[in-house]
């Protein structure tokens, strides 16, 4: 039963890159099908241009110390790090809370942020540590919390209840901006004691610890696709997650498709995106794809996949598109009534023919 999961994920969905088989593909084109393994860049180094800035200037701990690539707590004692105030618990004041901004060499569309907090034999990150705190990013007039991947989502925090020296967070959806800031809400080393001097009716408190982070990471595509970059070259704003161009909602649509197909078992709406001269690099054409889902559907019930961090890359000639994303798989099989579960990541080559964007071709 396994191998009949493997062996159809390995042509229905399990997809990598391949070089277009046909006269007349610009280089570029087939160095983009060539390199599936891309190499992320963090640009939130001062070495590569990035600032950092916080209302806390520290001069023991600035914010210049979580861009300087240093990830070690071992040096805390002696300026390693940033160190930002929680004196906003004092009365619980959102508006004052302070924060760790950085400011990226220019825009970037980001993969994953790495948030290092103090950690260290003599300062353990479960005692001083971050223990609860958002990471937001500018979309051209405000700041909102960025979206991650997680298993649960909380609309107040991007983390909380950390006792880790390392967090790692990978970006759910695209995402292109400048500006990235940490902001603290809660430390391992915070306490709240009722303040009797309080008056007018305002709760106030005597907060002691505080937010320490040793370095922020923010890893990104080394360039912007040909889609933001096409915008960022007509100057128009890229806000968050950018508004998708006509090709691209074409593209996502078929994608929607072929989900749903699965989802509701229905073979013709998976297979509708399939271009009628689809050839996988072995030979399998688009009527072979079409016998082994069939097959697929016998064999296993109760279908349901899920897409996320779905990223949609055109080629210079604007006709030849590649689409990534991360995939989970839950069915139920026939034969034994057992559930199998697969995670992966497939990759779809398109190209625009006449009738619109079509799969060409898959590995």
């Amino acid at each position: 039963m396994k191998y009949y999961i493997q062996s159809y994920l390995a042509i229905i969905i399990i997809f990598s890159f391949i070089i277009i088989g046909c006269a007349g593909v610009p280089p570029q084109t087939k160095q983009l099908f060539e390199s599936p393994n891309i190499e992320y860049v963090n640009y939130a180094l001062s070495s590569h241009g990035a600032t950092a800035e916080s209302p806390d200037n520290n001069p023991d701990h600035p914010p210049s110390k979580v861009i300087d690539g240093d990830t070690s707590s071992l040096d805390w004692d002696n300026g390693g790090g940033w160190e930002g105030s929680l004196t906003y618990l004092r009365s619980n004041e959102p508006l004052k809370r302070s924060y760790i901004q950085i400011n990226l060499p220019g825009k970037k569309q980001i993969k994953k942020i790495v948030v290092f907090t103090l950690d260290s034999p003599k300062y353990p990150a479960s005692e001083y540590g971050l223990r609860a705190y958002t990471i937001e990013y500018w979309h051209g007039t405000g700041w909102k919390m960025i979206d991650i991947v997680t298993d649960k989502p909380d609309k107040r925090y991007t983390v909380r209840d950390n006792v880790s020296g390392k967090i790692e967070h990978e970006i759910n959806g695209d995402l292109v901006t400048d500006k990235i800031r940490l902001v603290p809400l809660l430390s391992n080393d915070t306490k709240k004691e009722y303040d009797l001097t309080a008056y007018g009716g305002q709760a106030i408190y005597n907060v002691s610890g505080s937010a320490k982070v040793i370095e922020i990471e923010v890893w990104c595509y080394p360039t912007l696709s040909k889609y933001y970059a096409r915008d960022e070259n007509n100057g128009l704003s890229l806000i968050g997650t950018s508004k998708p161009s006509p090709d691209e909602q074409e593209i996502r649509k078929i994608i929607a498709n072929y989900k749903r197909g699965y989802d509701n078992e229905d073979l013709e709406l998976v297979m509708s995106g399939f271009s009628d001269h689809f050839l996988t690099l072995d030979g399998k054409s688009k009527v072979d794809i079409e016998e082994r889902a069939k097959k697929f559907f016998e064999d296993y019930d109760k279908i349901n996949i899920t897409f996320r961090d779905t990223k949609i890359n055109f080629a210079h000639s604007e006709d030849l598109a590649t689409v990534e994303a991360n995939y989970t798989l839950e069915c139920v099989a026939v034969i034994d009534n057992n559930v199998y579960r697969r995670v992966g990541t497939f990759v779809f080559n398109f190209k625009k023919e006449d009738t619109g964007w079509k799969i060409i071709n898959a590995k």
